[in-house]
């Protein structure tokens, strides 16, 4: 069977094994999300909780993936994902039977976010350095990571909807266990998986993990787009992903709504976040992916200041869309760039950077913005992110405007063009 060109990476055995099993496992993470933000809103009532548990879930994260990307580089990354997704699934369970058992309490989801972002720490760059050998041609790469966003938020536009009409049926605890046994198919397709050589990036010499670290930072620091995109990224990450973590209190708080009203919202980040991997996907090149990750990050401020003016649910519905389309398009093409000009020897170490900036950092944001939700009100706090957002966008976008022909050239360099 030959898949059409916005399909292509779906040629590769091992890509389409993994891509079947996370349409599965992504749906059951979805779920798992929604209900634990509902259940920390639930449990404590504030906009500061939102912030915290999403800020401890990923300290780890940003502690410990710069050092992550040095490590795994040099293990099989197949069985490495395995034993890490083993370690979520674990978790998903215990979080499934404390809440059903009515253990739960604010502090142990605390806990366990802790412990999910410090396998998170090392799964996610793992899981982003894996693409590159699940397919058969290099070209597919950026397909790859595209189809990926795609499968992610056409479950980030199922996982939630249907999350939120379960949690208002059977309670939190349903999607906790739902989520675990997701997990299985993921488990089984890297088992099926057949490479003619071991998912390994770095072979030979001895292994300093402290100095593959720091000479991963230099690299990033002395390369421009590198240096540029990751300050982009992190920024965006820190000003505008907290929308997302503040959406129960939107729901509830301005919206007037329940569990089923942030199904609603989700569902509408969801659809504009499917349209955005949908349009990557089709892209034939990656050599205007920087154009495209410059603009939808600035799209991006600009989208979530107009969600904060939202009053009614169907409007909220229909602003949410923007900000999953931008918010997407721009991680889409900053994470296809990262893996795409650097070489087998170093994307461990960059992806690990991305991983940073993209999930260590927001959090911060979140914290922050969750704090202020409770002094001015939660609209105001979206709105004032946005614009810091919007105003950081537009500047490193006519920085990263000069450095083009440098990212065209890495490009040539690794065979992506």
């Amino acid at each position: 069977m030959i898949f059409p060109n916005a399909l292509r990476a779906l040629n590769s055995r091992n890509y389409r094994l993994f891509f079947a099993a996370q349409t599965v496992s992504m749906t059951g993470l979805w779920m798992h999300r929604v209900a634990v933000g509902w259940l920390v809103f639930r449990l404590t009532d504030s906009n500061s909780a939102l912030g915290l548990m999403d800020f401890v879930a990923s300290l780890p994260i940003c502690l410990l993936s710069p050092f992550a990307g040095a490590v795994i580089e040099r293990l099989d990354l197949r069985k490495t994902l395995f034993y890490l997704q083993a370690g979520c699934m674990c978790i998903a369970f215990t979080l499934a039977f404390l809440t059903l058992t009515e253990l739960i309490s604010f502090r142990l989801v605390i806990i366990l976010a802790v412990s999910r972002g410090m396998l998170d720490a090392f799964e996610l760059p793992t899981r982003y350095s894996l693409v590159s050998y699940m397919v058969d041609s290099k070209d597919d790469v950026a397909n790859a990571v595209a189809l990926n966003s795609t499968l992610f938020n056409t479950a980030r536009m199922i996982g939630p909807t249907v999350g939120g009409f379960v949690i208002h049926a059977f309670g939190e605890s349903f999607c906790f266990l739902s989520n675990g046994f997701c997990y299985l198919t993921t488990l089984g397709a890297l088992r099926m998986m057949r490479m003619k050589k071991p998912p390994i990036g770095k072979t030979g010499g001895e292994s300093h993990p402290l100095r593959d670290t720091w000479e991963g930072i230099k690299m990033a620091r002395r390369f421009a787009p590198y240096r540029y995109f990751l300050t982009l990224i992190t920024i965006t990450g820190f000003f505008s992903f907290p929308t997302i973590i503040l959406m129960p209190a939107m729901a509830k708080s301005v919206l007037h709504g329940n569990s089923k009203t942030l199904g609603l919202l989700l569902m509408g980040v969801a659809i504009g976040a499917l349209a955005g991997s949908l349009l990557m996907a089709s892209r034939k090149t990656t050599a205007d992916y920087s154009w495209w990750c410059t603009r939808t990050c600035l799209g991006f401020g600009l989208s979530v200041m107009l969600f904060s003016l939202s009053r009614s649910i169907l409007f909220g519905i229909i602003l949410a869309a923007p900000v999953g389309f931008c918010m997407v398009t721009c991680t889409i093409a900053c994470n296809t760039l990262m893996q795409t000009m650097s070489g087998d020897a170093s994307r461990s170490r960059i992806m690990a950077l991305y991983t940073l900036a993209i999930v260590g950092i927001p959090p911060f944001g979140s914290l922050l913005s969750g704090k202020l939700g409770d002094i001015v009100g939660t609209a105001w706090a979206l709105f004032i992110c946005g614009i810091f957002c919007t105003v950081a966008a537009y500047y490193y976008m006519k920085k990263i405007d000069k450095v083009s022909y440098q990212i065209l050239r890495a490009l040539k360099r690794e065979g992506a063009l």
